[in-house]
């Protein structure tokens, strides 16, 4: 061998307390060299992956070459069980060393902020807006047009300008808004008090609106599609108040709640039959593997869609039956306790859910609570209770092993909730004492 061969390379290899003085081909990958450069050391640890490094460096790439890394002869290697940790950055500033400490300041105006700040002042133009038809007629018709011009602005906006378009975050809450402008201006266009006429527009021209907006940002669309979920369900129980019956607002409440309720129950069958999950009558084999995550994606988002739109539509009927009758009550408070075990069972769902049966009981607690002021302190018992409630099920239960008894517990409790909806709601809209006017057991 001759005194300088440009294919070996003369290196010196460490690995904790022994070295050893190796000649290696520079042409051959450095896993390669691993195995040799063990035994050379000393014999391999089963199951141990080694790495080789430089001093103070980060591995040598495993699939390169010695002559492709520019190791020279006289280099000397450590050959470590893992990975070495870069080394310490040393200062030579104190100024720098503080700076480093610190870390690079964050952004004062986060895409959240934006986004909060941006629903914040909606709601004040909004309320704004309901403040200036609550007076003369003209008003009214001036603050319906505002409405609708702020929502058709705001999704020509959102497709229109590339960075509003790119970000999902801008394109999701501009969206909200342009539909929640959308339904006051559906709100405050027909004339005269509120009713459901006006629930009726208002329902149309959010779930349209909401539609528009998915087809032009195309982002979040089960959001946006819980939305005209919710939109349809509100607008036909509106219809149906406003031409088919002329049943007060509570009756009409407790209804579309006790439909939504039953419809959460069948959503999953329905959503494994709009996406295509389950092979129809005329098809005898099952999905392919290729397809069936894909199908059940899809599946999950429109299961996603529909509960969430109707966990949502039922938590506005039990509160609009609170606010038009004091015994309705009994109805919100069942229902919200009914979206609280969903929340519990459908942990897909579960924020969705726990929001809607979250706003429905404490609607319910505010409504017992400007009653008469005998009943003030079971209110605040009550209200000590949910709370002590919320801290358990958020903080110590999530660190608790549920045993399936407990489990099924939950789901028996669910059941009852759900079976105490027909009877409470057909109480709240009297169809008892109808019954019983009709005296059937006369004779």
């Amino acid at each position: 061998m001759s005194e300088f061969d440009p294919d070996l390379r003369r290196v010196a290899v460490h690995a904790d307390s022994a070295s050893v003085d190796l000649t290696l081909p520079a042409t051959v990958p450095v896993a390669e060299l691993i195995p040799a450069i063990v035994d050379a050391l000393g014999g391999a640890t089963p199951g141990t992956r080694y790495h080789l490094a430089r001093l103070g460096a980060a591995p040598l790439p495993n699939s390169t070459t010695l002559r492709q890394i520019g190791i020279r002869d006289g280099t000397a290697l450590v050959l470590s069980r893992q990975a070495p940790a870069p080394p310490a950055i040393r200062y030579d500033d104190a100024a720098d060393a503080v700076s480093a400490a610190l870390g690079s300041p964050t952004q004062s105006w986060q895409p959240m902020t934006a986004a909060l700040a941006a629903v914040c002042f909606a709601a004040t133009a909004a309320l704004a807006l309901l403040r200036a038809a609550s007076g003369a007629a003209r008003h009214s018709d001036t603050a319906a047009a505002t409405a609708a011009a702020t929502a058709l602005a705001i999704v020509v906006m959102t497709g229109v300008i590339p960075p509003i378009r790119r970000n999902p975050i801008a394109g999701l809450t501009l969206s909200l808004i342009a539909t929640a402008a959308a339904a006051i201006a559906g709100l405050l266009a027909v004339p005269g008090a509120p009713g459901a006429p006006n629930a009726l527009l208002a329902a149309m021209a959010a779930g349209a609106t909401a539609a528009l907006a998915l087809r032009v940002t195309r982002c979040s669309p089960v959001v946006l599609g819980a939305v005209v979920c919710c939109a349809a369900t509100v607008a036909v129980a509106a219809a149906l108040a406003s031409t088919l019956t002329a049943a007060p607002p509570h009756i009409v409440g407790s209804a579309a709640a006790l439909a939504c309720l039953g419809l959460i129950e069948v959503a999953p069958r329905a959503s494994i039959r709009l996406a295509g999950l389950a092979p129809g009558a005329d098809q005898d084999d099952p999905l392919p593997e290729s397809g069936l995550a894909a199908h059940a994606q899809r599946a999950d988002s429109v299961l996603t869609i529909l509960r969430a739109g109707l966990a949502v539509a039922a938590a506005l009927g039990a509160v609009i039956a609170a606010l038009a009758a004091p015994r309705a009550v009994v109805l919100a408070a069942v229902t919200g306790g009914v979206l609280v075990v969903h929340a519990r069972i459908d942990r897909r769902r579960g924020l969705v859910f726990a929001a809607a049966g979250i706003t429905t009981l404490a609607t319910t607690l505010a409504m017992a609570a400007l009653g008469p002021p005998a009943q003030a302190p079971w209110v605040a018992g009550l209200a000590a209770v949910a709370a002590a409630t919320a801290i358990y099920l958020g903080f110590v239960a999530p660190a608790v092993t549920v045993s399936p008894v407990t489990r099924r517990g939950v789901q028996a409790l669910g059941c009852i909730a759900l079976t105490l909806v027909a009877p409470v709601a057909c109480w709240t809209s009297g169809a008892f004492d109808a019954v019983r006017g009709l005296n059937l057991l006369r004779t």
